[in-house]
C-alpha cells in the first residue's frame, strides 16, 4: 500500500476509535491528529475536517453493505428467497463483525438527528429497504415465504442484526455475550437463521428449510 494511502487509513482508524471512545461531538481534530501521528493540515487534505470524516465513515460502511444486498438480489432466481435471505444475513453480519468499531459508530450516528445524516441516509437506507423488499416480495410471490408486511419484517430483521453491535455494552455486560468472539458470533447468526425459518418460511408450501 502506498504511503499516502497508509496515512489516510491511519487517520480514519484513529477517528473511528476516538468517535467510539469519546463520541463524535467530544472528539476534536487535534485528538485525531495526535492519535494518528498526523498534522491537522493532512486531515483537512484527505477528509476536509471532522464532518468529512463522518461522511467518509458512512460511505465506507454502507457501500460494501449495499453491495452485499445487491449480490443476493441478482441471485434470487438461482437460489430462491430463503437462501438469499440467509446469505444476506451471513454477508451483512460478517461485514459488521469484521468492522466492529466502525459498525458501532455508524449505527449510533444514524440514530442522531443531523442534516448530514438525513442527506446521506435518505439515499442509503432507502436503497437498503428497496433491496430487502425485493427479496421478501419475490419469496412471497413464489410461495417460499409467508405473506407478511415487508416493512415490519425489515424493521425486525434490521433490529436483530444491529442490536448487539449498537448495544454492545448491554449485550456483553448483561448477557455475557461478546460478538467480537467468533464463537458467540456464529451462535448469534444461527439464531437469525432460526428466526427466518420460524417466522418467514411458508411451511404450507413444502419449501425445505435451507
Amino acid at each position: 500500500m502506498k504511503k499516502a494511502a497508509l496515512a489516510k487509513e491511519k487517520i480514519f482508524d484513529a477517528a473511528v476509535f476516538l468517535f467510539n471512545a469519546k463520541g463524535y461531538a467530544e472528539t476534536s481534530i487535534r485528538d485525531i491528529a495526535s492519535r494518528a501521528g498526523a498534522n491537522i493540515a493532512t486531515i483537512s487534505y484527505y477528509f476536509n475536517g471532522k464532518e468529512g470524516l463522518l461522511e467518509y465513515s458512512f460511505i465506507t460502511f454502507f457501500e460494501p453493505y449495499l453491495e452485499t444486498l445487491e449480490e443476493q438480489v441478482e441471485k434470487l432466481e438461482e437460489k430462491g428467497a430463503v437462501q438469499c435471505l440467509k446469505d444476506t444475513i451471513q454477508g451483512l453480519m460478517e461485514f459488521q463483525h469484521t468492522h466492529f468499531h466502525l459498525t458501532r459508530f455508524v449505527l449510533r450516528e444514524v440514530s442522531i438527528e443531523r442534516q448530514i445524516v438525513r442527506e446521506l441516509m435518505s439515499t442509503y437506507l432507502m436503497k437498503e429497504r428497496y433491496l430487502l423488499q425485493k427479496i421478501l416480495r419475490y419469496g412471497m410471490e413464489k410461495g417460499e415465504l409467508r405473506r407478511v408486511s415487508p416493512g415490519m419484517c425489515i424493521i425486525q430483521l434490521r433490529s436483530l442484526m444491529t442490536m448487539p453491535f449498537l448495544n454492545s455494552i448491554y449485550t456483553s455486560e448483561v448477557w455475557n455475550v461478546h460478538l467480537q468472539d467468533r464463537f458467540y458470533f456464529e451462535k448469534y447468526k444461527e439464531q437469525l437463521y432460526d428466526w427466518v425459518d420460524a417466522f418467514l418460511v411458508n411451511k404450507k408450501s413444502g419449501s425445505p428449510n435451507t
